[in-house]
């Protein structure tokens, strides 16, 4: 699965534009950059997850995860008025200058931002990246403490440690 997930992403994260959102803060000390791969991720494993149950184009949710905050200023000091209603039209000019566009991407970068967009999504990938936007930006800046036996569970899982440990 995560070899799908970097070949549909490789492309995005090597070109220059997309690499320069790793200059720009997003939420809570983690860069655009970041949080656009955390968004891509999670959405992809989601769509991946329900594969069976309803067809999504895992392609067109990656690149426009990848691509959904694909503008160049801090916008919690400086940017357009609004920021949070206009930047997903910022980002789609952006996006379309670097590489040609589905309407599904399309959709999924100009209605990331629903419902503040007022319109809803046209498509089942950008309702998911509009969801997992939101919970992703939203983990920002919540900090739960979960239980230790979780994080035992997470770090045996990618492999930190040994499951007779738990």
């Amino acid at each position: 699965m995560e070899t799908e997930f970097l070949q549909t992403a490789a492309p995005l994260l090597e070109n220059p534009t997309v690499q320069a959102l790793s200059r720009y803060n997003h939420h809570r000390g983690k860069t655009r950059l970041e949080h656009v791969q955390e968004v891509a991720w999670t959405s992809f494993l989601i769509c991946k997850r329900f594969s069976q149950k309803i067809s999504m184009d895992s392609r067109a949710i990656i690149r426009g995860a990848l691509l959904h905050d694909l503008f160049f200023y801090d916008w919690l000091h400086e940017g357009p008025r609004l920021h949070g209603l206009r930047h997903h039209n910022i980002a789609l000019k952006n996006a379309r200058k670097i590489i040609s566009l589905s309407k599904i991407e399309e959709d999924i970068i100009k209605k990331h931002m629903w419902p503040f967009t007022v319109i809803p999504p046209i498509y089942p990938e950008s309702f998911l990246v509009a969801m997992v936007d939101t919970y992703c930006s939203a983990k920002d800046y919540i900090v739960c403490r979960k239980p230790e036996k979780y994080s035992i569970l997470f770090k045996k899982y990618i492999g930190e440690i040994d499951i007779q440990d738990i």
